[in-house]
């Protein structure tokens, strides 16, 4: 991620301020400014635009608007920043209570890409779209990118929890994460699964049915194997029992068709009875419709005998009407026809009196083409444009006469000029020398202050000593002065007796004879205020002595520092150093004049430069301008000469006029030859349907004629009146069913007879026999054989069910422990990616242990040598399992063991902290994740350091600037000042703070 602009309005103590960090990116930078101006503010700023909150712990929303902010106004900060090539600004207002109203205002975010295309328009929404573009939230953003003060150390000290979740997005593990809890859930399922199929094994056993023979039902098993054995004995028990069922059901048909048999031969007896008897009935009333059936079979003789001239009735009909219609249609026609005549006529007139104009209209016509070529925008525009290029070759002519004498004036101030960029080489070495000189002075000042520091200090140590020393001896006499009272006893067995009594305690057990303690003795001579005043003598001469010895290490301590140093005057050397530097300020103002006049030189030479080329190019567009005035006017005396026009415009006009003349004219031609044409064939056309009219007409009459005579012929012979009463006879309806009802009434009446004499000579009486007892009988053996049967498809059902149960429960069962063996191996994968074997870690902690001990590896290349090769970071091995593993701590050469990370001094942590993130974002870097880590902002933290270890850490910094990083500084250490090239000054006045980006 780079940082290019940042503008804020009252934010903290900036009203209105923006920020240029382009010019800043891929350098190392330092921000400076006095206590409280507004340093921090900036990073405050940055991670507000993109999180919404500040950089700094206990700074909530509302105390970051400015205090002089007015009522009316809102407080904002917009930040640009680019990210893996791609460029985004985030806008952000803050929250704010105004004046006059209960509820604040809320805040507003915006963000959008470098085509102002908005990405995210709510709060909620801006968060997200910023995490997922830098790849960090605001926590891991603090870490790792804006180490804020106070808070430099937290990636460092963190637990491994913490440093989890953010090596976890920067290295991207979470997809081993996801593979564990993946492989969790999945053999939860094939648990649940495992249970699932367990049920319904037990579930279907229940199903197996018992209840038909001698078995009792069984619900618990031992195992699965027996479940099936179960099954298959209760299937060979349900065998046997329908074989017995099938033998009984057999018996019980038998007997039902005997009975059956009895009953039918005394049924079908009397069916065939009341059959007869039905018959002879029918037969009755069907004679008696004798009358209306002779009627109708004279109507249907009658229709016969007309329906064999039906088709010349028809005919002759549908020809009378084909006559009387031509007829029509031909007296129409012939009026078209006489019509079409006279507008035919009419029209051909016409076409001949226009097309005696056709020579002259040609003549127009090819004196309009000619003249055409010039309706063009270029003749249109042509007196304008000779009238412009007359304007500008006049303008171009006075610009040349002030170039000129603008070169005459640049080359007078460049005479005046006597600076050489050798004498301004020679002043910059001198500077440097100086430069130089003056630090290394400035570190001898330092050292010699630091020295006599030392030597006051070991002065004082000494006093500290002697003092002590007396007071050790008063405290050794007063203590001898006690034990005087054991006297009988020598001053080891005193010691020793005073020693075992102070430790005695009530109810506990004496650690000489083991008798639980009832009384604390008064021995030794001593009463018990005696003791406690001996006991505190004691106390005091241990901590005296111990003081004692802590003074004599840190002597120790300065002797080995100030060894082999000759001690130094420091108000010598720094009056030395004033000196130094008078002499560096006056080199730096000549080095400054000299540089201000090089520039003003290259500035002035390249100014005459573009003069120069301004000149010429000036002439060669006069010259292109002439040229082209003059083929203007020969363009536009050509005009003239072919059209006889003067004006474009009247020329325009007279040609739009001419154009559209010549238009109407040929449209008009045009049309009356189409017409005439389309009249000529529409006559033609009407003149062949009236003669194909007449010979239908006349085809159709002849063929009425011959049908009409053969009708004639017809009446004649069968006496009929008239043609209608044929044509009424053919179309009775009535005719179809007539028929039908005599052939039904013929059918019926042969039928019965036949049937009649046939049962009369199949019956042996005419009279009906008694069913009642037989049917009583076959309706109990039905009901037996019925229930039997019905008992026999339970059973067979029940049995079905059972072997449809055993095969269900032998796939249940293989189901079963095919997945319990898969569970198995399941199990025993999830708890080694767990951590619940082998080393006893995680699968994602132990990536994550591999990615922390290559960052360690890189950071101790920069630590050990900034720390002289005392200390080195490496992972702590104490405690590993799956919620540990990522603990740090650091070992020290100089005692040769490893220690708490916590127990570094405030300088030692700040190299430690600022190795592990450069090595962090080296380490992203080699992975060529999907996060940039291009920026790094340290907020103090130097000030902590000694010259060297300040050195060595502007060093590293200067070399992974190098790389393409950009790394800012907030620090109120001086030395920085020197040391960086490029400087963001925060100036503070009143309360208002504004910047300045100074490069040296």
């Amino acid at each position: 991620m780079k940082l290019i602009n940042l503008k804020v309005e009252y934010f903290g103590p900036f009203e209105t301020e923006e920020i240029d960090f382009s010019s800043l990116n891929n350098k190392l930078f330092l921000i400076s400014g006095r206590t409280g101006s507004g340093k921090t503010m900036i990073f405050d700023a940055i991670v507000y635009a993109l999180y919404g909150s500040a950089s700094t712990t206990g700074r909530d929303e509302e105390s970051l608007r400015s205090q002089f902010a007015p009522a009316d106004k809102q407080a904002q900060v917009k930040l640009t920043f680019e990210v893996r090539g791609k460029q985004y600004t985030v806008e952000r207002t803050l929250k704010y209570h105004k004046p006059g109203n209960k509820s604040a205002t809320p805040p507003k975010a915006v963000l959008y890409d470098s085509e102002n295309n908005i990405l995210a328009g709510k709060l909620n929404e801006v968060r997200d779209a910023v995490e997922d573009i830098v790849k960090l939230n605001r926590a891991q953003f603090r870490k790792i990118l804006i180490l804020p003060q106070g808070e430099f150390k937290e990636l460092l000290v963190s637990s491994s929890t913490d440093k989890q979740e953010i090596l976890r997005t920067l290295f991207q593990t979470g997809r081993f994460l996801n593979f564990e809890l993946n492989l969790k859930e999945k053999l939860k399922e094939q648990s649940a699964e495992a249970s699932k199929l367990d049920m319904r094994i037990n579930e279907r056993v229940k199903h197996i049915h018992t209840e038909d023979i001698d078995i009792t039902e069984q619900q618990e098993f031992p195992n699965y194997n027996i479940v099936l054995e179960y099954a298959d004995g209760v299937i060979f028990s349900y065998e046997k029992k329908l074989e017995e069922l099938t033998e009984t059901g057999k018996k019980l048909k038998e007997a039902y068709q005997e009975k059956q048999s009895v009953l039918q031969k005394k049924t079908q007896h009397n069916e065939q009875v009341d059959k007869l008897n039905a018959l002879t009935e029918s037969q009755s009333v069907l004679n008696a419709q004798a009358g209306s059936i002779e009627q109708w079979r004279s109507d249907i003789a009658t229709f016969e005998s007309v329906s064999t001239i039906k088709y010349e009735l028809l005919r002759h009909k549908e020809l009378g009407a084909s006559a009387d219609e031509i007829n029509n249609s031909l007296s129409k026609e012939r009026e078209l026809e006489q019509s079409l005549s006279e507008k035919l006529k009419n029209s051909q007139t016409e076409l001949e009196e226009t097309e005696r104009n056709i020579p002259d209209m040609n003549k127009r016509q090819q004196q309009y083409y000619s003249r055409e070529s010039f309706l063009s925008t270029e003749y249109e525009t042509l007196t304008d444009d000779i009238e412009s290029l007359s304007s500008e070759l006049e303008q171009k002519s006075a610009d040349g006469e002030k170039l000129k004498e603008s070169i005459t004036e640049t080359k007078a101030s460049l005479g005046k000029l006597t600076a050489t960029r050798s004498e301004a080489a020679e002043l910059q070495e001198e500077h440097s020398e100086l430069r130089d000189q003056c630090k290394d002075l400035e570190n001898d000042v330092e050292a010699a202050h630091s020295d006599k520091k030392l030597l006051n200090e070991r002065s004082d140590i000494k006093n500290k000593i002697q003092a002590n020393n007396e007071t050790i001896a008063g405290l050794k006499e007063e203590v001898k002065l006690f034990n005087s009272n054991l006297a009988h006893y020598d001053e080891e067995t005193v010691q020793t007796l005073n020693h075992l009594i102070n430790h005695l305690e009530l109810g506990t057990a004496c650690p000489v004879c083991e008798q639980t303690v009832l009384e604390l003795p008064e021995s030794g001579g001593f009463s018990e205020e005696d003791r406690v005043r001996l006991n505190a003598l004691q106390e005091q001469l241990a901590e005296h002595e111990e003081e004692n010895q802590k003074h004599v290490i840190r002597i120790d301590v300065i002797d080995e520092l100030l060894k082999d140093k000759e001690p130094q005057d420091p108000a010598a050397l720094e009056t030395e150093l004033e000196k130094l530097n008078e002499q560096k300020a006056a080199v730096s103002l000549k080095l400054e004049k000299a540089n201000k006049e090089l520039e003003e030189k290259e500035r002035l030479n390249t100014e005459l430069t573009k003069q120069n080329e301004t000149v010429h190019s000036l002439e060669l567009k006069h010259q292109e301008l002439k040229s082209t005035a003059a083929g203007l006017a020969d363009k536009q005396q050509n005009f003239k000469d072919v059209t006889g026009f003067t004006d474009y415009s009247d020329f325009k006009v007279h040609m739009n006029n001419e154009r559209e003349f010549i238009k109407e004219f040929q449209n008009n031609l045009n049309v009356l030859k189409e017409k005439v044409t389309d009249l000529t064939k529409q006559h033609e056309l009407c003149a062949a349907k009236v003669k194909s009219l007449e010979a239908d007409y006349n085809k159709t009459m002849d063929s009425k004629i011959q049908f009409s005579t053969a009708i004639d012929s017809f009446m004649r012979k069968n006496e009929f009146t008239s043609e209608s009463v044929l044509h009424d006879i053919i179309n009775d309806e009535s005719i179809s069913a007539k028929k039908d009802k005599v052939k039904s009434h013929d059918d019926e009446n042969l039928s019965l007879t036949n049937n009649i004499k046939e049962l009369k000579s199949s019956l042996e009486s005419v009279e009906k026999f008694s069913v009642d007892e037989d049917k009583a009988a076959v309706s109990a053996a039905e009901a037996e054989l019925e229930a039997a049967r019905e008992y026999y498809a339970a059973v067979k059902e029940r049995m079905n069910q059972n072997v449809s149960s055993r095969a269900y429960l032998s796939k249940l069962i293989d189901t079963f422990n095919a997945s319990y063996e898969e569970f198995s191996k399941l199990n025993e994968l999830v708890e080694a990616v767990q951590g619940k074997k082998g080393q006893k870690v995680s699968l994602e902690r132990y990536v994550l242990t591999y990615y922390l001990e290559r960052i360690l590896e890189l950071a101790n290349v920069r630590l050990t040598a900034m720390t002289n090769h005392r200390y080195k970071l490496q992972r702590s091995m104490k405690k590993v399992n799956r919620y540990s593993g990522l603990d740090i701590e650091v070992f020290d050469f100089y005692n040769n063991q490893a220690r708490n990370i916590n127990s570094l001094s405030g300088g030692e942590t700040f190299q430690a902290s600022l190795v592990l993130a450069l090595a962090l974002n080296e380490a992203l870097q080699q992975e060529s994740g999907g996060i940039t880590l291009d920026t790094m902002l340290i907020d103090e933290g130097f000030g902590t350091l000694d010259h060297e270890t300040l050195e060595v850490a502007i060093s590293t910094l200067i070399d992974l600037q190098t790389t393409g990083k950009t790394i800012g500084i907030i620090s109120h250490v001086e030395e920085l000042k020197e040391r960086m090239e490029h400087i963001l000054y925060v100036k503070p006045e009143n309360e208002r703070s504004t910047t300045e980006i100074v490069t040296l």
